[in-house]
């Protein structure tokens, strides 16, 4: 085993060092997300996003996982950060780059890429977190939002942007969808900036709060090309709602504290 997190765990062996198995843990990962993942992944490969390329998927007992390319000396943006936080500036330029990149890259609808636009719509319909007043708003905004043919991550966060000494990659790419790239950028603010206060996103990113505050104060300044991040902030919030929305109906949680911790960030947001 070389790594541990919240979705499960990864290995490698020494009779094949440059395949990377992935077991998600029952509880997270059905047969059905596991292949949604793997596919996703898949499919973002074949249309050129630079990621991993995924082999096969498997089952180790209860658990299903894949096997997919291993990338040796690899560290996320959030490690990077950490270990070296003289260099946050550097590395949020690094990803404000990148994430120009991913944004501007075309992809095809299909079973397994989504549309961004129609998924929020879909997850309005039924979502437990919001009012009916709440949500009519948000439907309006989702609506609201352009077409596009372009790419969004879905997952758009520091963990997920690994970088080597001749390349990068995005990985974890389960959430892969087409549509505005306004609703990546939510994601990523949601964890920097809202979600910087719990102490389980400071461990899951290797930062503190202050240095996430800094990281996304420095990416919105170079994705932007603004000043006033505080200006973008306030326009990114409405968004921050639907992203919250649409996480947690990808992954429902049963918590009545959850739900009343989302239903009150949802009401901020949108304050």
């Amino acid at each position: 085993m070389i790594g541990e997190g919240f979705n499960g765990q990864a290995f490698i062996s020494s009779a094949h060092p440059d395949v990377l198995l992935k077991l998600i843990r029952t509880e997270m990962g059905t047969a059905e997300k596991v292949e949604q993942e793997f596919y996703a992944a898949r499919a973002a490969f074949d249309m050129g996003i630079p990621t991993p390329e995924m082999y096969e998927i498997v089952r180790d007992g209860k658990d299903h996982g894949y096997l997919c390319q291993f990338i040796k000396g690899k560290k996320s943006i959030a490690r990077l950060c950490a270990d070296t936080p003289q260099r946050i500036p550097e590395y949020a330029a690094i990803m404000a780059e990148y994430g120009h990149q991913l944004h501007r890259m075309p992809i095809t609808l299909s079973d397994f890429v989504v549309s961004m636009k129609q998924l929020l719509l879909t997850a309005l319909e039924t979502s437990p977190l919001v009012t009916e007043a709440q949500r009519e708003r948000l439907q309006v905004l989702a609506e609201g939002m352009p077409e596009t043919g372009t790419c969004l991550h879905g997952d758009f966060q520091v963990g997920n942007l690994i970088l080597t000494d001749s390349r990068y990659y995005w990985i974890d790419m389960a959430w892969l969808a087409q549509g505005w790239y306004m609703m990546d950028l939510a994601h990523l603010y949601k964890m920097m900036v809202e979600d910087s206060v719990i102490p389980g996103v400071q461990d899951l990113t290797h930062m503190s709060r202050e240095q996430m505050l800094t990281f996304w104060d420095l990416f919105a300044k170079a994705y932007t090309d603004t000043d006033d991040v505080e200006a973008f902030n306030h326009e990114l919030r409405p968004y921050a709602a639907l992203d919250m929305v649409r996480t947690y109906y990808l992954h429902p949680i049963d918590d009545p504290q959850l739900l009343a911790f989302c239903r009150h960030r949802i009401e901020e947001d949108l304050c």
